[in-house]
């Protein structure tokens, strides 16, 4: 584990065994509310710290004395606005003591002094101590008090306090860093980092803005982002958001979560692995010129899929674009139909993966009406891969125990006949697959396709050819 997360870690640890609860405790006096401390209060809790301040925290009924004590133990910093009324004050003077002791105790400096309608001198003569610290004076105005106070509060900006601030700002409600809530945070994104191959297979995640972050800024929004994706990765799961989702249906679920749209953008090669259907002029709003940029950049240089050797083109030389950018070109890049249909389904890169589901649910999804939003021309292309290479949906029905499986695996394409028990076995087969695609249509009109389709003769010239190539390498 790395010493920044050690560090983190441990410095939450000392946050639990602390109690620290709030960022900044406020001591004040009553008669400088509302021309200064009020306003100030208001404008660090619009930066999202966490104040203690008498009128954000005291409820009816509270005890003033052990509200006051929790909040001087459990804050972090304790701002103190000296003026001629704080001065006056016997219950300001004792806060203070309590502070006071707390930085004998805990050896580190706790009090932030702000100058409220003071000079220094009249500091002196109160305390000389006090006049010794540095301070911020008032009449600097609040965004400037506020600066300064942040400076010291965040000086090396802590990744909690900075993942918190940015979820914050996303719309989300994250609990206090104190919670151990973090510490399961802070492991995934910790695993995300170290292990990128755990991203196999699963959808809707994408790299950490910064891999090899260096200081609490860095380190704070990777853990934001990995929470981030954490909630959109997990919905995306559970809807199946993939490439056989209407692209409507897609741009919605792009909107819905906070930074996905950003984060989308930011890594259109691995949108256009999630959804290629987005990559298709009049499907890309808001995301037309990413993949404009995609599709220029030159294969060889592109992001190209995980393969085992060169991807088949029409002619014969190199694609003329990634394969991830295909469904953008006017010809796909020249891909072959069974190169595009293989990606369509099994495309990754051995981090991130398209697969959502198998190539037959593939097959019958093209066959069916919900695949209607795409083109005729790229379905058909789609649906002539299917019949060029079968091997990549037979599979899948061979693996069903019924007339049709077992008439493939022990008969001829001569001896193969589609009977009224077969018949039967392919529609059954049919409503499966379109009850597990959540597609309401009527399966004996898909299997019509799929019979006339000249899938099953394919399949058989496949086999065919497997055994010529056995005979000749024997």
């Amino acid at each position: 584990m790395d010493c920044w997360l050690l560090g983190t870690i441990d410095s939450f640890a000392y946050a639990l065994s602390d109690l620290m609860q709030h960022n900044v405790f406020i001591c004040h006096a009553s008669e400088d509310k509302d021309d200064f401390v009020r306003p100030l209060a208001q404008a660090l809790r619009e930066h999202h710290l966490d104040v203690w301040y008498d009128e954000f925290v005291l409820k009816v009924g509270d005890s003033l004395r052990e509200t006051i004590d929790r909040g001087l133990v459990r804050s972090r910093f304790g701002i103190v606005i000296l003026s001629q009324h704080f001065f006056a004050k016997r219950m300001s003077q004792r806060e203070l003591s309590g502070l006071v002791a707390r930085e004998d105790m805990e050896d580190r400096r706790i009090i932030l002094p702000i100058w409220h309608n003071i000079s220094r001198d009249e500091v002196l003569q109160y305390s000389p101590l006090l006049a010794d610290l540095f301070a911020v004076s008032s009449s600097c105005g609040i965004e400037e008090v506020v600066r300064s106070l942040l400076r010291k509060i965040h000086p090396e900006e802590d990744p909690l306090i900075v993942a918190r601030d940015l979820l914050t700002d996303k719309g989300l409600s994250p609990p206090n860093v104190t919670d151990e809530w973090w510490i399961d945070l802070i492991e995934i994104m910790e695993a995300q980092l170290r292990y990128p191959d755990l991203n196999l297979g699963r959808r809707w995640i994408f790299p950490l803005p910064f891999p090899d972050a260096e200081g609490g800024r860095e380190r704070g929004l990777n853990i934001a982002w990995a929470e981030l994706q954490m909630g959109w990765s997990v919905e995306g799961e559970n809807r199946k958001i993939c490439q056989l989702t209407h692209p409507e249906q897609v741009h919605e679920f792009l909107q819905e979560w906070p930074g996905l749209l950003e984060c989308a953008r930011d890594n259109p090669n691995l949108l256009a692995m999630y959804v290629p259907q987005l990559t298709i002029p009049g499907f890309d709003t808001g995301l037309s010129d990413v993949f404009d940029l995609l599709l220029e950049t030159e294969w060889s240089d592109s992001h190209q899929l995980f393969s085992y050797g060169s991807p088949e083109t029409t002619d014969g030389n190199a694609p003329l674009c990634g394969e991830l950018i295909a469904w953008r070109h006017p010809t796909y890049g020249n891909y072959t139909a069974a190169e595009l249909a293989q990606s369509f389904v099994h495309a990754h890169d051995g981090h991130y993966s398209r697969n959502s589901f198998d190539p037959f649910e593939c097959l019958v999804w093209l066959l069916s009406d919900e695949s209607n939003w795409m083109s005729r021309h790229l379905c058909e292309t789609l649906l002539q891969g299917m019949r060029n290479n079968t091997y990549w949906w037979s599979k899948d029905v061979l693996s069903y125990s019924n007339q049709f499986s077992e008439g493939l695996l022990n008969r001829s394409r001569s001896k193969f006949k589609i009977t009224r028990s077969i018949r039967a076995a392919i529609e059954e087969m049919f409503t499966a697959v379109l009850s597990t695609l959540n597609i309401q249509e009527d399966p004996v009109l898909v299997a019509k396709r799929f019979i006339d389709g000249e899938f099953i003769d394919s399949y058989y010239e496949e086999q065919g050819q497997i055994r010529r190539a056995r005979k000749e390498r024997a």
